[in-house]
């Protein structure tokens, strides 16, 4: 391990060693390399969607507190604000973990970088007939809108 990497990327490193019995228990690995890789990706993943989360969070809360300076109620405006502090903390902390996930991730990799991927589905969602049925209407009524005016 290299010097840069962080206290908490060799801790998480140490959990997905003890998945390999590098821990003095056992002289043969109970799992194979891509099952290892699969949970330093899964840390990754997990992570980026906290860092989502908590951005989205945030931009909630800084639409409430738009909407209450707009009626004037600064008591709400002044606890949304401690609130947004809140989570900007919680959001440096978890930008921490990311960072380690990947570390760790780049690591049992062999070097390669965590990159997400989003899940793709395997075929094309499937229309129903009450979709189809709700399109038609909404293009007859466009149609007719524009007709009319």
């Amino acid at each position: 391990m290299s010097n840069n990497v962080s206290n908490l990327a060799k801790l998480k490193l140490e959990v997905i060693k003890y998945h390999t019995n590098q821990n003095g228990e056992s002289n043969t690995s109970m799992v194979n390399q891509r099952f290892l890789e699969s949970i330093a990706k899964d840390s990754c993943y997990t992570s980026l969607s906290s860092i989502n989360y908590k951005n989205g969070q945030i931009a909630d809360a800084g639409a409430d507190y738009d909407t209450k300076k707009k009626e004037g109620n600064h008591i709400a405006c002044e606890r949304i604000d401690q609130y947004v502090q809140r989570l900007t903390l919680e959001l440096s902390e978890l930008q921490i973990r990311h960072d380690a996930d990947c570390q760790v991730y780049t690591i049992v990799t062999g070097g390669q970088a965590y990159k997400y991927m989003p899940k793709k589905l395997k075929t094309a969602p499937k229309q129903s007939d009450a979709m189809k049925a709700a399109l038609k209407m909404a293009a007859e009524r466009k149609a007719l809108a524009e007709a009319g005016a």
